[in-house]
C-alpha cells in the first residue's frame, strides 16, 4: 500500500483526516525503528525486533545527530490512552514520500521477522520534553509530484505545546549534516530550520 502517494486531490483531505485522529491525544511514548547494526552480537540466532537497553548503545545512539533524529525505518507515537500511529515512508520506485497513518511500524511497514532495534527515546534525547502533552495539530504537506500524476506528502508537522516537530526524509551525512533521502525519516525540533529542499512555494 503506497501511503504518500495519492492520485487526487479527495486522497490528500482524506490522509490529512486521518491524520488529524492523533491530535487532542496526548502523548506518552516515542519509538525508533532502525537497523539493527548490531545484529553480528545477537546470541541464539534470536530473530525481529530487538528493544535497545544496554548503555553502551545509549551512549552514542545511531539516531542523534547534531541537526535532529534520524531513524531508518520510522517513528512510533503512542498516545497515553494506547494508540498508536507510525510515521514511515513508501517504497521508493516510480513514485516515494512519507506517511502517518494510526498503525504500528511492526508488521505493517516493517516485517516482523526483520532484524531492527527499537529504542525508546520518550526521555532519552530530545522527546522528553513533549512527553504528557497534548498533541494539538498535525499537518501533512504535500505537492504535487509531477503534471497530472498525483501528489505526495514530502513533510509532516506534529505540533506539541506550541512547537511544531518536523517529520521529513532524510539522513545524517558526513560531518552531521542533513541529506535528502527516500527510505529513511529525519525529525527536527525547535528551533532547527528546515532544509532547502523543504522550503518550495507549489504546496497543495
Amino acid at each position: 500500500m503506497q501511503w504518500s502517494w495519492v492520485a487526487s486531490l479527495a486522497e490528500v483531505e482524506e490522509r490529512r483526516q486521518h491524520a488529524l485522529r492523533l491530535a487532542g491525544l496526548q502523548l506518552a511514548t516515542v519509538r525508533y525503528c532502525d537497523i539493527d547494526y548490531a545484529m553480528l552480537d545477537r546470541t541464539g540466532g534470536q530473530q525481529g525486533p530487538r528493544q535497545v537497553l544496554g548503555a553502551t548503545e545509549w551512549q552514542e545512539p545511531s539516531f542523534r545527530y547534531e541537526f535532529g533524529d534520524c531513524t531508518d525505518y520510522g517513528v512510533e507515537l503512542e498516545t497515553a490512552c494506547g494508540r498508536v500511529f507510525s510515521v514511515s515512508w513508501d517504497t521508493p520506485g516510480w513514485h516515494e514520500g512519507i506517511w502517518l497513518r494510526e498503525l504500528p511500524l511492526i508488521g505493517e511497514a516493517v516485517l516482523p521477522a526483520a532484524n531492527t532495534a527499537i529504542c525508546d527515546v520518550s526521555r532519552a534525547g530530545r522527546w522528553h520534553r513533549f512527553i504528557g502533552h497534548e498533541i494539538s495539530d498535525v499537518q501533512l504537506h504535500y505537492r504535487p509530484w509531477a503534471p497530472n500524476d498525483g501528489y505526495w506528502c514530502t513533510r509532516i508537522t506534529v505540533t506539541i505545546g506550541g512547537s511544531d516537530i518536523q517529520f521529513l526524509g532524510g539522513y545524517g551525512e558526513a560531518g552531521q549534516t542533513l541529506g535528502p533521502s527516500a527510505d529513511n525519516i529525519a525529525v527536527l525540533f525547535p528551533p532547527a530550520l528546515l532544509p532547502d529542499w523543504e522550503r518550495y512555494d507549489d504546496s497543495v
